[in-house]
């Protein structure tokens, strides 16, 4: 039976403190269903420290789609288990989550089953996702699901919001949007983007400092501390670029709303409502390709303005030509 993300912290909560919470779970649940959520707060629950810190914490490691093919390779679950099987920095304990588990490779998922059967002492393994069906068996089997409701109404964010509405300036209120709409949009994005960058940068400096102070009250080798710097640049630059994802996917997500309004299933979005009525089925198929392209430019390493700068024009312009030739321009 799924349950709500609250009930089910709850519930582990009380496992752990009874001492039955077992080594590996499987959070499974819709988008937004908050099983990222979940996983913060048992992992924050394991180490004894706030959710806001868990993610910046030397015994927290992830792995997520990172390949070109967006799956999960082999060398990262062969990393992740290094660092698992490694003694803890802080504590006593470590926590595993694996984002999207559903797109380890096979190779990938083999090669985790041994650590799933035995974990190492003081471990605990959360893997997400929201099509477990398309997990191995093998590796489903070794861990407690824990389904999680779909949310009934989810209150947008600052930056879905935002977002909307350059859409709707952009292809709502213009009768033709050319390169200045287009151009308008990209710095729009770019300014979200940037700001949520600071943000990821300063949390992580405010932790990095405070580990800093005790680390030298406590210890007079500074290797681990340049390690660490290390670890939070690398930790940085990661949530920059899940952050960017994000992003990315509020576009892709109203234009696809709007798409499905067009056949008949409801909006509550007026921006969504808007662009459902104003721009063609053909043209919404056209503006999502445009943003499939911009994604698989971002993955193979084009520079971020120039592949955002190209990708928006196409999109908003609704021409590939027009995005060709600036970006051979550039």
């Amino acid at each position: 039976m799924p349950f709500s993300k609250e009930l089910a912290f709850e519930r582990l909560s009380e496992s752990r403190r009874v001492g039955r919470l077992a080594h590996a779970y499987l959070l499974t649940g819709p988008t937004g269903s908050g099983k990222s959520w979940l996983a913060v707060h048992l992992a924050a629950l394991a180490l004894e420290c706030t959710p806001e810190s868990a993610l910046a914490h030397p015994d927290v490691h992830m792995v997520q789609p990172e390949s070109k093919s967006r799956r999960i390779v082999i060398d990262q679950i062969r990393d992740l288990e290094h660092s698992i099987q490694r003694k803890p920095l802080l504590g006593s304990n470590k926590v595993a989550i694996v984002h999207d588990a559903d797109r380890m490779q096979q190779q990938a998922a083999n090669a985790f089953l041994k650590t799933l059967e035995e974990p190492p002492p003081g471990s605990l393994i959360l893997l997400l996702s929201t099509r477990p069906k398309a997990i191995l068996e093998t590796v489903r089997s070794r861990c407690v699901e824990t389904p999680l409701l779909e949310t009934a109404k989810r209150i947008p964010t600052t930056e879905e919001l935002a977002i909307l509405k350059a859409l709707e300036e952009c292809l709502v209120n213009e009768a033709r949007p050319g390169v200045a709409e287009a151009f308008r949009f990209t710095r729009s994005l770019q300014s979200i983007l940037s700001e949520l960058r600071e943000k990821i940068s300063s949390d992580y400096e405010s932790i990095l400092r405070k580990e800093t102070a005790r680390y030298k009250q406590a210890c007079e080798d500074s290797s681990w501390l340049e390690e660490r710097a290390g670890q939070i640049k690398a930790l940085v630059e990661a949530g920059a670029l899940r952050e960017r994802d994000r992003i990315l996917q509020i576009v892709v997500d109203a234009l696809g709303e709007a798409l499905r309004a067009q056949h008949g299933f409801p909006a509550e979005d007026p921006v969504v409502k808007a662009l459902a009525k104003r721009v063609s089925t053909e043209d919404l198929l056209r503006r999502l390709d445009a943003l499939e392209s911009l994604r698989r430019r971002l993955v193979l390493g084009v520079q971020e303005s120039l592949a955002l700068e190209s990708g928006f024009l196409e999109m908003i312009t609704n021409s590939r030509g027009n995005a060709e030739r600036s970006t051979f321009k550039a």
